[in-house]
């Protein structure tokens, strides 16, 4: 059970609603979500994933994932959709969630651009849970995109443009 009152900072958001709450209600379990995620010059609060590919792609071809972003109890959610709207579309992300605590919006990349889908009161999200499970669920979300797979479960190599490159460095002092 969510309580809003008992979020006194951006933390106790991030720790009582988003980890506590919404991730496990959602079906994304420890393994599917990561805290402070830093891409580039970006740093995400939470990247979480309905399926994890390695190698790590963010593309048009993957939108497996939500970024989920944690604001002071305080802070005006206006403030803060522009860096969303950064966020959803400089990494491809298809739908990012931005709260306070107080406040659960839920908005969806479409082109170069974010449109609001989802909004609700924090004391409002048990009741709306469901709704919210439809959009950003993780069962939800790999339900979508198996409907978007052509048959062949072949996805076109024209189509993947936007690589993100992963080196590993390993150092062995004896």
């Amino acid at each position: 059970m969510f309580n809003p009152e008992l979020c006194r900072n951006e933390s106790e958001v991030e720790s009582k609603l988003i980890v506590q709450y919404l991730l496990p209600e959602l079906g994304y379990t420890a393994d599917t979500w990561h805290q402070e995620v830093a891409v580039g010059s970006i740093r995400l609060d939470f990247l979480a994933f309905a399926a994890q590919v390695v190698p790590f792609v963010l593309d048009a071809n993957s939108p497996l994932s939500v970024v989920m972003e944690a604001k002071h109890p305080k802070q005006n959610l206006n403030n803060h959709v522009y860096r969303l709207k950064h966020y959803l579309t400089s990494l491809n992300v298809r739908y990012g969630l931005l709260t306070n605590g107080k406040e659960i919006r839920i908005y969806q990349k479409v082109k170069d651009d974010i449109q609001l889908v989802f909004q609700c009161s924090g004391k409002d999200v048990e009741i709306k849970i469901d709704k919210i499970k439809g959009l950003i669920g993780r069962d939800s979300l790999i339900d979508n995109s198996v409907a978007k797979i052509p048959e062949n479960n072949q996805i076109p190599e024209t189509k993947r443009q936007h690589y993100m490159k992963t080196i590993a460095i390993y150092h062995n002092k004896r």
